[in-house]
């Protein structure tokens, strides 16, 4: 007999191919996916802050006090004062109202104050200002 023949030689395996994520440094295989993980997380809090209804009340003197300075301007006169409103009111689920002072200077110099009246309505779900009444 051959004892070439009865002993088999062993035969390394082909080298196995390294995935890609087996190559990176291990510092970068635990990192990473913690940084993404982080990531997600502070992205999905934001999103959930960032889409929290706005307090309707402060959202409708917000806009009755732009909507006041821009009829202000519209009529030439420039506002020195806006009002502190005594507090906005809901009337219904739909309209909100309030009420103040404001004193501004007209084109010929002279200063006026007078009251105003705001109403603000809900129309398809959007704010709108329904309405800005200026009196003596």
């Amino acid at each position: 007999m051959d004892p070439s023949s009865d002993q088999t030689e062993a035969v390394d395996p082909p080298p196995r191919q390294q995935g890609w994520f087996m190559r990176l440094p291990l510092w970068l295989r635990i990192a990473g996916p913690v940084v993404l993980l982080i990531l997600l997380v502070g992205g999905t809090a934001a999103v959930v802050v960032a889409s929290q209804p706005k307090d309707p009340l402060a959202e409708a003197r917000a806009l009755c006090l732009s909507g006041m300075r821009l009829e202000l301007e519209q009529r030439g006169a420039a506002a020195r004062e806006m009002p502190l409103f005594s507090e906005v009111e809901r009337v219904t689920d739909d309209e909100y109202r309030t009420q103040g002072s404001v004193s501004y200077r007209d084109d010929d110099g002279s200063e006026q104050r007078v009251q105003v009246r705001c109403i603000v309505r809900v129309e398809d779900g959007v704010m709108r200002v329904a309405g800005i009444r200026f009196s003596s």
